[in-house]
């Protein structure tokens, strides 16, 4: 059986859906174990939560008590199936290093597929040495006892501080898992009444996408936005009261939902801080839904993505401040959107688009049926 394990509520989290998708299609045997950080009562039909009320990028000493907690439900959860051969996939370090403990101490059977979905210290760069250092030992401690491990990109390879054999290394891109594309559909009700740029982002807000940039230039008329998602109060309070008439907010949104809305914009958004250090590696859906979608990526300059998109001439780069961003912008010519679009498109069908089915059946298929040590 395999357990797959998110520090969230999995059922909105893209990349390990794509693995219970998989796991469903071939009638394999799983059990999902994920945090309700909402209290919304999640019950999923293959899984338990945890239900602590907590928030989401958060730190503090509450964040680590919730941590903790979160760590030892994991582990109690575990032990109740300690009679099943079972296969644990981790996707996240807060799932990986409680699935390591309980190896450790409780089932050395146990496998684990530790799914680094974020490279955890990568992103403390604003916490004092000792909570780094604890976070570096974890990553390292769930990374040495596991049995596979699969990171975002290859780039990423970079971020990892200590060795890991090359035979228990996999590489997953954040690349959308569909069957087909009939569900997207052109709507007169994501259109806007002039002749401007329409850009769309469409996920988590924070402080350290050039959020308030993009909103900024939509209220001045530069650019027309679509956006939907959550994550951050100061945000969605800016677009719950405004009333631009080239902006549409439609909060958080099914994947499908959002991947629909993204079809009726000109330009994917998808801009980092650079001051994070995991964002200069960052391995983000949206530059592969853009493909999925034929649409052409705006982004960070000194990232991986930036030196993805200038390589494959799907896209446009920045640097992060307003002014930057605008003179970018200002200077897009619709032929411009349509060449990279096109170009994008390209490349989804002749390399993407069977790539995440073809790891499913193959990479993965094999970690779910063998073990490394």
């Amino acid at each position: 059986m395999v357990v797959l394990i998110r520090s969230n509520d999995i059922v909105s989290d893209t990349r390990a859906a794509k693995y219970i998708k998989y796991l469903k299609e071939t009638n394999q045997e799983y059990l999902v174990i994920g945090w309700d950080r909402d209290g919304k009562s999640l019950v999923p039909k293959n899984g338990m939560y945890f239900n602590r009320p907590a928030g989401v990028n958060v730190g503090g000493f509450k964040a680590a008590k919730n941590r903790v907690f979160w760590m030892s439900y994991v582990i109690n959860c575990l032990r109740k199936l300690n009679g099943k051969d079972i296969v644990i996939h981790a996707c996240d370090l807060d799932s990986a290093f409680p699935a390591a403990v309980y190896k450790s101490l409780f089932n050395k059977n146990a496998r684990i597929i530790f799914d680094v979905f974020d490279w955890f210290s990568a992103s403390m760069n604003d916490q004092g040495r000792i909570i780094l250092e604890a976070f570096k030992f974890m990553e390292k401690y769930a990374t040495k006892r596991s049995d596979y491990v699969i990171i975002c990109e290859k780039e990423r390879i970079d971020q990892i501080q200590f060795p890991i054999a090359s035979e228990k290394l996999y590489i997953l891109p954040n690349i959308p898992y569909f069957n087909d594309n009939a569900f997207l559909k052109k709507e007169r009700s994501f259109s806007f009444d002039n002749d401007k740029i329409t850009f769309t982002y469409v996920g988590g807000f924070t402080n350290t996408r050039c959020l308030d940039e993009i909103i900024s230039l939509a209220e001045r008329g530069v650019v027309n936005l679509l956006i939907a998602g959550y994550g951050n109060v100061d945000i969605e309070r800016r677009l719950n009261n405004n009333q631009s008439p080239n902006i549409r907010y439609y909060g958080p949104v099914k994947y499908s939902d959002g991947l629909n809305i993204m079809n009726n914009a000109d330009i994917v958004y998808a801009m980092y801080s650079k001051v994070i250090p995991n964002h200069i590696y960052a391995a983000p859906n949206k530059f592969y839904e853009a493909m999925f979608l034929g649409k052409p990526l705006f982004t960070t300059d000194g990232t991986i993505v930036e030196k993805k998109v200038k390589e494959l001439n799907t896209g446009f780069t920045s640097e992060e401040s307003l002014s930057e961003i605008e003179v970018v912008i200002r200077s897009i010519k619709r032929e411009e959107i349509l060449v990279k679009g096109h170009r994008a498109g390209i490349l989804w069908e002749k390399k993407y688009q069977t790539y995440t089915l073809n790891f499913m059946k193959n990479e993965y298929q094999t970690m779910l049926n063998t073990k490394t040590n």
